[in-house]
């Protein structure tokens, strides 16, 4: 069975006592902490939750656009918040839009450089995610920044979902990226555009994902991020975190 990490994104209504309890008691071995978590978390709690659940607090989510007004300084300061935490990953977007020029490009990719010099100083490893509407929306533009930025501790977040929503074909590039793969995730819940559940994009191939992950030999911790439910207690995103990771270990 592999081993699974869930996002808090999903629970930012919730305290992190809420419901973290509840994630390791349904299989999940570590998280990734949004912003609504980290912002406020102290290292003694982080400790005592640690200590509590066993849980492995594995990386935080930056949505910041490090080309946006004070996005770098906003970059440095989580990098900050993740050694005081003592987390050693941060995942982060490209900043930048989908049609930038090729001025803008090496702009941002300058900034992007800068922080990951940050985060090396800091012993803490990046984690570059694609996403529509971004600089880093498909295969070629991530290719791209990935052989811009060559440093050890700045690697690739592999979600099939984003990859399909550009147009590429989620297992080309997996297989194309994997030299610089330091994690995975899928996205899930309820899918906006067909309503069907647990995960986004049905329409993909999963099982082939899946054996190229084995294939690439990525062995860590899967992340889930369970959106698009309105709930009112942690228990139904709880629930659907475990229904995906059941139905995921159905296609490895």
């Amino acid at each position: 069975m592999r081993a699974y990490c869930a996002s808090t994104l999903p629970f930012s209504a919730f305290q992190l006592t809420e419901f973290v309890g509840g994630l390791s008691q349904n299989g999940v071995s570590a998280i990734e902490l949004a912003q609504s978590h980290f912002s406020e978390a102290d290292p003694e709690t982080i400790a005592a939750l640690r200590e509590k659940t066993g849980l492995r607090f594995k990386s935080m989510l930056s949505t910041v656009a490090v080309d946006a007004p004070d996005g770098l300084e906003a970059l440095i300061e989580i990098l900050d918040t993740a050694q005081r935490l003592s987390i050693p990953m941060v995942s982060i977007a490209s900043g930048g839009k989908e049609d930038v020029t090729a001025g803008e490009i090496e702009t941002i990719i300058d900034l992007l450089k800068r922080v990951t010099e940050a985060a090396q100083a800091r012993n803490l490893t990046l984690m570059l995610y694609a996403h529509e509407g971004s600089l880093a929306y498909n295969l070629e533009r991530t290719q791209h920044i990935l052989t811009a930025i060559s440093a050890e501790n700045f690697g690739f977040y592999y979600s099939p979902y984003h990859f399909h929503r550009a147009g590429d074909d989620p297992v080309v590039a997996l297989r194309t990226l994997s030299e610089r793969l330091f994690s995975v995730y899928f996205n899930c819940g309820v899918d906006s555009s067909t309503g069907s559940e647990p995960f986004w994009a049905p329409e993909m191939d999963f099982r082939a994902i899946c054996q190229e992950i084995d294939r690439v030999g990525y062995t860590d911790e899967i992340m889930l991020i369970y959106l698009g439910l309105q709930a009112k207690t942690p228990r139904p995103i709880l629930e659907g975190v475990a229904n995906a990771r059941a139905t995921l270990e159905t296609y490895f």
